[in-house]
């Protein structure tokens, strides 16, 4: 994951792919904090999954923190 704040507008919302970009990762570790419950998304339709702005600081910060205290 990215090291520095990024430069995410809390009031977008992102793709899978946009937000993948922005964290720098993988759709597989997206997935995983989803999953894990670290994330919320918007379903649209089964295929079509949007992560508001604001869920992709969130988890930023909490990988931070998390890795902070490793």
């Amino acid at each position: 994951m990215i090291r520095n704040k990024p430069n995410i507008d809390p009031d977008k919302k992102y793709n899978v792919k946009e937000a993948c970009f922005e964290l720098e990762i993988c759709e597989d570790t997206l997935r995983k904090y989803r999953d894990s419950g670290l994330i919320t998304c918007i379903h649209i339709t089964s295929r079509e999954i949007y992560y508001p702005g604001s869920e992709l600081l969130s988890l930023w910060e909490s990988v931070q923190k998390r890795k902070k205290h490793d």
